[in-house]
């Protein structure tokens, strides 16, 4: 505790100050070369070996700490993404430079411990957009990793962070032009498709689990109204927090499309929009350290308010390493993300310290696993269900 409490004091100013800037220079999903950069630039002055574009993808790294040989590997992910014109409404500044912030902190922690250990920051791109994180558990990113951590600014508390897992797929219909007012019999309309597409969707509503969410929009409907459409887009996103189960609905959604375009005589075209995110597996194991040392840090939670789900690309995280996500308000008002309000709070000296008490907990709850060997397989245990 002594030691982190010396690094975190010392790097203090340095990781507001980078996280002010990433803030004030917001990035889009795969864009983000200012915060990334800094970021690496930052881990390498930290003694850090830094490796960029893994992955395939321009603004991802990782950056790792390593001492002796076959060490227990503890991973912080970092998120530096915006959102368009409402800059870091999300609070991806603080995201990412806690976990920075951690990985400082733990490797010079463990530097004192003489045992061999492995610690990494893997930077993610675009977890607003495509979910960089899938691509890089594609490529093997988080192969050899033992644990994963992240926290997630919010105005509640939460540690064992549940989510949404989603597929997102868009309609695309096939029809015939005709004029509309003198020979419309000779036209297939396939705006109808959408709209029936949509009635069909509503319909079925009602036969569903009540964690479900589908929400869709008409992203092209036609020309003109003298003109029957011939080319008319839906784009639809399935949600459900059970993995399995969202496979089960996809289908029932992707038949309600099907349906829509046999009574309209039209064709349809299914296209898959980006990756799929599955549900947070949350390791209860590890979230209970992590709400232990956030008591030793004397967190008194503001928060009076509980969140709703969302789908997060840490879920697919989750399911190939043990991982946690905690949310940590930073408000005892209802502040929804994804909002200028939320921004604007997410620049406040209040939100800064939450970020230096969330790398505080991840890098003390990285400590404690590290230096315990009934913990990990605890840990471990838990995640392959034993």
């Amino acid at each position: 505790m002594d030691k982190l409490n010396q690094v975190l004091e010392r790097e203090r100013s340095e990781v507001i100050h980078l996280s002010k800037q990433i803030f004030n220079f917001p990035e889009l999903g795969l864009q983000e070369k200012f915060a990334s950069s800094n970021m690496c630039e930052y881990l390498q002055s930290k003694g850090f070996t830094v490796t960029k574009g893994v992955g395939g993808l321009s603004t991802s790294y990782i950056a790792s700490f390593e001492m002796g040989e076959g060490g227990y590997h503890v991973a912080f992910c970092a998120e530096y993404d915006a959102l368009p014109e409402i800059g870091h409404a999300c609070g991806h500044h603080l995201i990412g430079m806690a976990s920075v912030t951690a990985g400082v902190m733990l490797a010079e922690s463990l530097k004192e411990e003489g045992i061999p250990f492995r610690v990494s920051v893997i930077g993610t791109p675009d977890e607003e957009g495509t979910g960089g994180k899938i691509d890089l558990i594609h490529a093997g990113v988080f192969k050899d990793v033992d644990l994963t951590m992240m926290f997630h600014p919010g105005f509640s508390t939460e540690i064992h962070v549940q989510s949404l897992a989603f597929h997102s797929f868009e309609f695309i219909f096939h029809g015939q032009t005709a004029h509309a007012a003198s020979e419309p019999w000779e036209g297939r309309n396939a705006l109808d498709g959408v709209i029936q597409t949509f009635n069909s969707i509503n319909a079925l509503r009602q036969h569903v689990k009540p964690d479900v969410r589908i929400h869709g929009i008409i992203k092209e409907g036609g020309l003109a109204t003298n003109i029957i459409p011939e080319r008319a887009i839906a784009e639809f996103c399935v949600r459900s927090s059970d993995n399995d189960y969202l496979e089960q609905l996809v289908e029932k959604v992707k038949n309600c499309a099907r349906g829509a375009a046999l009574s309209t005589g039209t064709e349809l075209e299914i296209k898959k929009i980006g990756h799929s995110y599955e549900a947070m597996k949350s390791n209860r194991a590890l979230g209970d350290i992590f709400q232990e040392s956030l008591d030793e840090l004397n967190f008194i939670d503001p928060s009076q308010y509980e969140e709703g789900m969302g789908s997060i690309d840490m879920g697919n995280v989750s399911n190939v390493v043990p991982a946690i996500h905690p949310v940590i308000s930073l408000t005892d008002q209802f502040v929804p993300g994804h909002t200028v309000e939320f921004a604007q709070m997410c620049n406040t000296d209040d939100a800064y310290e939450t970020m230096l008490l969330a790398a505080h907990a991840m890098a003390l709850t990285g400590l404690k696993v590290v230096k315990d060997k009934e913990l990990q397989e605890k840990i471990r245990s838990e995640f392959e269900g034993n």
